[in-house]
């Protein structure tokens, strides 16, 4: 288990955290957790070492930060399901715009989240491993509840997860062709209420 720091950095110091995590996320997205030493991390965001392991103890550390600091802003930019315009083609697409926004708000962090639930890191810290697995959980949550204001199921029952679940995965391959094949968000989510209608038709039918 990674031992946890409490340090709260001054505003100078705060500056050279959020540069340590800009840094890691980006390259940790590009290159995997695994793929990135500590040394890179220095490296790139010159600052001192000194200043990675008094504020985050250790490489797993860094980790943990990244992901909840990305976890902070991802829920803290979701839509309130109860403030939704009217009709379900609208609704989804309200929906999906504000996924869009957070996909080219986020993309490392976004897909470093993809890649680290598709392949999780074996030296990855038990604790940001956690925070993957709680956005994603959330993450399908909120599409069961947009799924149930959209085309009026129940929020927990198998129409809804299923709609989610399709959803979830379509949104996890548009971060990875982002990367891959430089596609735009918009280009792939911009189909998805289409899509997601015709699921919703086949499994009612």
């Amino acid at each position: 288990m990674t031992e946890r720091r409490s340090v709260k950095p001054n505003k100078r110091g705060a500056r050279s955290r959020e540069l340590v995590l800009d840094t890691a996320e980006r390259l940790m997205a590009e290159y995997g957790y695994e793929g990135v030493s500590v040394a890179q991390i220095v490296s790139e965001a010159s600052i001192p070492l000194s200043s990675i392991y008094h504020y985050f103890g250790s490489k797993d550390g860094v980790l943990l930060g990244v992901m909840e600091r990305g976890a902070r802003r991802f829920f803290a930019t979701m839509p309130d399901m109860t403030d939704l315009p009217d009709g379900q083609e609208a609704r989804l697409r309200f929906l999906l715009g504000a996924l869009t926004t957070e996909l080219d708000r986020q993309p490392d962090f976004l897909r470093l989240l993809t890649v680290m639930t598709v392949q999780p890191p074996v030296a990855a810290a038990e604790e940001a491993l956690e925070v993957v697995q709680r956005v994603r959980e959330t993450a399908l949550q909120l599409l069961c509840q947009a799924a149930a204001v959209s085309f009026g199921v129940d929020a927990d029952g198998p129409v809804a997860l299923t709609l989610s679940r399709f959803a979830l995965s379509t949104i996890d391959g548009t971060i990875l062709a982002q990367k891959s094949e430089g596609v735009a968000a918009e280009e792939i989510l911009g189909n998805l209420p289409i899509a997601m209608t015709a699921v919703h038709a086949a499994l009612v039918s």
